[in-house]
């Protein structure tokens, strides 16, 4: 049966995205033409969109959606790579890293950043250098020159903030990235963070209500 269609999955963590698309194909047919509309990084969790068929000439269009995600921010400390999957060092006892800051504070600073913003390209992504992954060269220790972009940060609301831990929602633009959003709210009040959860709640009209999950596709 040959399916065209738009699939959105609740990617779970410790997946990559091309990792989905294999368990699609492994239980599905092995053969069948798919991609999918904006990457997610292994550390987090929601929606992924999966493009069926002929639903691939539309990833341009899909990956250029306003995505909405859900991310906690540890403070105290700094990651290499942004997040929890990095190299974490300058941590703080939880009590101190919370006396540095109160919710208030924490507001006036995310305001600071809801609009186009400039953005800095963290070393520990999948933009090009010469062709090759910043990340991969990143591994092996290679210094990189600082780029940046424009991105747009549609809205940021800090939902709650609990001992070292503070949760925020933001939508924005595509290409978009969390964690360094994360890391320079914090920097700009000087404190070290990295990001502990990050979940994608939406894409466009897709939103986690819609979303199958992949136990789903046997």
């Amino acid at each position: 049966m040959r399916m065209d269609k738009i699939l959105p999955v609740n990617k779970p963590v410790g997946m990559t995205s091309y990792d989905v698309i294999r368990r699609f194909k492994q239980t599905v047919h092995p053969d069948y033409k798919i991609g999918h509309g904006g990457t997610l990084d292994p550390f987090a969790d929601g929606v992924l969109l999966l493009l069926l068929g002929k639903a691939t000439k539309k990833m341009d269009q899909l990956s250029a959606l306003p995505k909405t995600y859900r991310a906690t921010a540890a403070l105290g400390a700094s990651s290499d790579t942004l997040d929890r999957t990095g190299v974490i060092t300058n941590s703080l006892p939880a009590d101190a890293a919370h006396q540095a800051l109160q919710a208030g504070q924490i507001k006036i600073a995310a305001s600071q950043f809801v609009g186009e913003i400039e953005q800095a390209i963290p070393d520990y992504s999948a933009a090009k250098v010469n062709g090759v992954p910043r990340y991969k060269l990143a591994r092996k220790g290679q210094a990189l020159e600082q780029k940046s972009k424009m991105v747009t940060i549609y809205s940021l609301d800090i939902e709650k903030v609990e001992m070292s831990y503070v949760t925020f929602t933001a939508e924005v633009s595509s290409g978009t990235y969390i964690r360094q959003l994360s890391y320079d709210i914090f920097k700009s009040i000087g404190v070290e963070s990295y990001l502990e959860s990050l979940t994608r709640t939406e894409i466009g009209e897709y939103n986690l209500d819609k979303c199958c999950q992949i136990k789903d596709f046997s």
